[in-house]
């Protein structure tokens, strides 16, 4: 409705104007036409005396004009009428006013739009007469607008009828887009409901004509962006069930030893030649425990950045050995051989504990997935960093694990996965988080059956220590 508002008054304006400018338009004109009549019959009369002033060329021009409803007279300085000659000044109606008339006598053509006593408008134009250099008078003609109105008024008719059609046709294609626009809008509503249902997967049309169809376009990217963390809820939420699951079964194997052995021992169940064993298998399910609940409370700790680095400079080589000497019995379990190549220049600028932390969970990582095979550790000097490479010939991963192996609660190979380490699956989340801390890089590299490397960056010195 308001829109029909505007385009109304917009329409009336120009229709006004129009009908304005055409009207000033056929007046100049017929100003123009009725000054040249003047001008010409004025050439004529300045060459006549007083007694050829009602000469038949005059009466000529006033039937020729008079075709076209001119009418013209001609007087002296004092305004009395000497054609057609009747003695009589100019009447009332047809007087020039003191400034009109100072006009003339300063040899100016004066023109005006008057109204008679018969309520009927007449275009007036006064020419002057010069007689040797002086002023003798003039020329008045005179022409009714009736003619002019009648054009003006087709005119006026016309405008009309093209503004109702304008109108008329915006109506109709202003009926037909508001409908477009409002289906657009259910449509967009509709698809909101769905969103608001959980259904992250609708999707608009969209289109760059106008904002409807950029919001369409935004709509659809916001959808996909929840459509993507639905399904990575979805897909976190299952290894979470699973994590919980994984670390009940085994907080609860541990436990149940723990609480079998200590009633046996309480109750003298256990023979006394079995408390010493007893004693160290109930140690050895305790550390598993506690290795479970550490694992936890140390990512996240890592996670909301509760640590602080102590870093400082120690030798590659003998950081790896240490890491050989403590994992080599666990390795031979699986009939593993554990090898170090670092030379003895490898230098190492790091929090000591920390990367302690991450080599081992990366080591029982490779140990786990490998059998009668090789781990090797090794470290050398770049531009300003120190690289490390640990190297299985275990059971290795395709590209999809490879993706997921840093993601917190994900164990690859699940129907694989030994309970000997790394029971939370969290072990190479807090790597990831550990590298980054010490503004390193770590990657992986993979192949079925084959093996896996990781690959660790770390600045031999860091930016504020340059």
């Amino acid at each position: 409705m308001t829109q029909f508002i505007i385009l109304f008054i917009a329409c009336l304006m120009i229709g006004l104007l129009i009908s304005h400018f055409m009207k000033d338009y056929l007046y100049q004109s017929e100003v123009a036409d009725l000054t040249a009549y003047g001008e010409e019959i004025a050439k004529d009369v300045q060459g006549m005396s007083s007694e050829e002033v009602a000469s038949p060329i005059l009466r000529t021009y006033q039937q020729i004009l008079s075709v076209k409803n001119i009418h013209y007279v001609i007087f002296d300085d004092t305004a009395a009428i000497i054609y057609p000659k009747n003695d009589r000044p100019l009447p009332p109606d047809f007087r020039l006013k003191t400034d009109e008339w100072k006009e003339l006598q300063d040899s100016k053509t004066v023109s005006t739009l008057m109204d008679t006593r018969f309520s009927e408008q007449l275009t007036r134009v006064s020419i002057p007469i010069e007689k040797n250099g002086e002023f003798a008078g003039g020329i008045m003609l005179t022409s009714p607008i009736s003619g002019t109105e009648k054009v003006i008024g087709k005119i006026n008719w016309y405008v009309f009828y093209t503004i109702l059609i304008s109108i008329t046709i915006a109506l109709i294609l202003s009926a037909i887009i508001a409908k477009l626009q409002v289906n657009r809008f259910r449509k967009l509503s509709s698809a909101t409901k769905e969103v608001i249902k959980g259904n992250y997967s609708v999707r608009l049309k969209e289109s760059s004509i106008d904002e409807i169809g950029a919001l369409a376009g935004d709509f659809n990217k916001m959808t996909q962006t929840l459509e993507e963390s639905a399904i990575e809820i979805e897909r976190q939420e299952k290894r979470r069930r699973q994590f919980i699951a994984d670390v009940s079964h085994e907080m609860r194997t541990p436990l149940t030893t723990i609480s079998g052995l200590t009633e046996g021992l309480v109750n003298d169940i256990i023979p006394k030649s079995e408390t010493d064993r007893c004693i160290a298998l109930i140690d050895t399910e305790a550390r598993r425990l506690a290795r479970l609940v550490n694992e936890n409370l140390d990512y996240e700790r890592i996670r909301s950045n509760q640590i602080q680095l102590n870093k400082t400079t120690f030798t590659a080589h003998e950081f790896l050995d240490i890491i050989k000497d403590q994992l080599q019995l666990t390795a031979e379990d699986k009939g593993n051989q554990i090898i170090v190549d670092a030379p003895d220049s490898v230098q190492i600028f790091a929090d000591y504990d920390r990367l302690m932390q991450v080599f081992i969970n990366i080591v029982k990582n490779s140990i786990q997935f490998t059998e009668n095979g090789t781990i090797t550790l090794s470290a050398k000097q770049e531009y300003k960093a120190t690289i490390f490479e640990i190297s299985d010939t275990g059971i290795g991963m395709d590209e999809s694990e490879v993706e997921q192996i840093w993601d917190r609660f994900y164990k690859a190979d699940m129907s694989r996965t030994s309970t000997k380490f790394g029971e939370s699956g969290i072990g190479l989340s807090i790597v990831k988080q550990l590298i980054s801390y010490h503004d390193g890089e770590v990657s992986v590299h993979s192949v079925p059956n084959k093996g896996t490397t990781f690959t660790i960056s770390l600045p031999f010195f860091t930016d504020k220590e340059l």
